[in-house]
């Protein structure tokens, strides 16, 4: 792969994350675009676009404080299992996002969400429990296991050890 495939891939998966992170399409986009600016072009890393989207998309909705359910958002685009993640309430989501979907390290979460570790833990593991109950009481547009792409959506599971076991990831 070379490194301008590499770093559009890392790109759309930034966006994804800092999307579900701020429920904006414009504070996704604002955060991606951050995340580019402060590239250094000389050493610049897909790892690093993507935590630095992650990072601003973070302080961003912080800044503009409103929740994701306010936003008036269609998410009808996305797959239903990412439709369900929108309606976590925020620290669960960030959570869940960072170290479910992008497989961010705990310790990166903690200083990203400038949290304790235990609270990452509980954090990640409410996020998966309020999905599982989001995810049974809401309609979806397919049957059985699989999500829109066909893929099977095994539950993430999250090890008294910090590691996350699953299938789901950005």
């Amino acid at each position: 792969m070379t490194t301008e495939s590499v770093l559009r891939d890392a790109a759309n998966r930034a966006y994804i994350a800092a999307f579900l992170l701020s429920g904006s399409a414009e504070r996704a986009e604002a955060a991606v675009l951050e995340s580019i600016r402060l590239m250094n072009s000389d050493v610049a890393s897909g790892e690093e676009l993507l935590q630095d989207a992650v990072h601003a998309a973070i302080e961003l909705e912080e800044i503009c404080g409103q929740r994701v359910g306010e936003l008036g958002l269609d998410s009808s685009t996305l797959p239903f299992e990412l439709q369900c993640v929108l309606d976590l309430p925020q620290y669960p989501r960030q959570c869940l996002v960072l170290r479910v979907l992008v497989r961010l390290p705990r310790e990166t979460c903690a200083r990203l969400l400038q949290s304790e570790l235990n609270q990452i833990d509980e954090g990640t593991h409410a996020g998966l429990l309020e999905l599982g109950a989001i995810m049974d009481k809401r309609p979806s547009n397919h049957s059985g296991p699989h999500n829109a792409r066909g893929v099977n959506s095994v539950t993430p599971v999250v090890r008294d050890s910090g590691t996350v076991e699953g299938d789901w990831m950005l």
